[in-house]
């Protein structure tokens, strides 16, 4: 996934918000928190999760306050009912609001860890 200028792997579940925070119940070592930036509160707190179902990704809206649009590669984009999940394919591209889009990218990337990049700060 790219988030922003960065790239995060999906070997873990992403909750991505304002100020993200983990559910309840924690699975495993739970999500991984992605902040993003919302100056006019576009963004919920915990706006989207984002994880893998073997080869492919799903994207659930977390019930967020101003929606989630997606826009699967060569169809017309649409918003997501709050709530909803869906399997998006490479390309897709997923709004939350303020300018804050997260791209699909191939399972086959390899990027991990070692890519240069520094972690997400911890959220807040």
């Amino acid at each position: 996934m790219r988030i922003g200028g960065r790239i995060v792997r999906l070997d873990r579940p992403l909750v991505v918000g304002r100020r993200p925070a983990a559910p309840r119940v924690v699975v495993d070592d739970g999500p991984v928190l992605v902040p993003v930036p919302s100056p006019s509160g576009q963004v919920s707190s915990s706006h989207l999760l984002v994880h893998a179902e073997g080869e492919a990704a799903v994207v659930e809206d977390l019930r967020s306050t101003n929606g989630t649009v997606v826009r699967p590669p060569g169809a017309a984009p649409f918003r997501m009912a709050a709530g909803a999940s869906i399997v998006v394919l490479t390309g897709t591209l997923v709004e939350i609001g303020d300018g804050n889009v997260i791209e699909v990218l191939s399972p086959h990337l390899r990027v991990g860890p070692d890519d240069g990049l520094p972690p997400f700060p911890p959220a807040p």
